[in-house]
């Protein structure tokens, strides 16, 4: 087995823990070690996803997703957790999209939480639609990104974030969006600055 393949398996079996550590956080009502457990997984659960697309092993199950739900869901979980303030901003509506629901929400989890790391007073998240795209946006009002960062939103390793993370989550956000393909259409993902961090994640109709 390569060394490789031994971490991969042992992020798995840590994650496993964690979700136990979880388990009885949230039995004692210990909130900061429940949200500490959660977001300790998530990172890890995102390492094992990178893992998997160097591999070649990452494939998205595209199915009928509902992209309202998913937002609705994604800042309930977050607001139980963090002092700063989410608020969401527009709709998909109806209609059909069409997504992997799982690496979608573990992609918008990811530049959430950093989101709220980084943000002074609140986080804004919004989804909208038109004929042809699907756009999750997460904007907060902190420092932004760096230059370096925004010079190299499309290189094809990971790069450090704000300067005390791994830039795991921009990485695997760029192979999660082009696994979405439609009609000559593929996803992708935008980073910019304006009155803080904006991250944009762009699925085909």
């Amino acid at each position: 087995m390569s060394f490789a393949d031994y971490a991969a398996f042992t992020i798995h079996d840590v994650k496993n823990r964690l979700a136990l550590l979880a388990g009885r956080a949230e039995s004692t009502g210990d909130r900061v070690m429940l949200r500490e457990a959660l977001d300790a997984a998530g990172q890890l659960t995102a390492l094992l996803a990178c893992y998997k697309a160097e591999q070649g092993w990452l494939g998205a199950e595209i199915d009928v997703g509902h992209p309202d739900e998913l937002v609705d869901e994604l800042i309930g979980d977050f607001r139980q957790f963090s002092p700063i303030a989410v608020r969401q901003e527009g709709r998909a509506g109806d209609g059909l999209f069409f997504f992997d629901t799982s690496l979608i929400r573990l992609v918008l989890a990811q530049a959430l939480h950093n989101a709220l790391r980084h943000a002074q007073q609140e986080v804004r998240v919004s989804v909208a639609a038109d004929s042809q795209w699907l756009t999750f946006v997460i904007a907060d009002d902190g420092p932004g990104y760096p230059a370096e960062l925004l010079a190299s939103a499309g290189s094809s390793e990971p790069r450090p974030l704000h300067g005390d993370g791994t830039g795991l989550g921009i990485y695997l956000a760029h192979r999660v969006a082009a696994l979405h393909v439609h009609d000559g259409l593929c996803g992708s993902v935008s980073l910019g600055n304006a009155s803080g961090a904006c991250f944009t994640l762009r699925l085909p109709r």
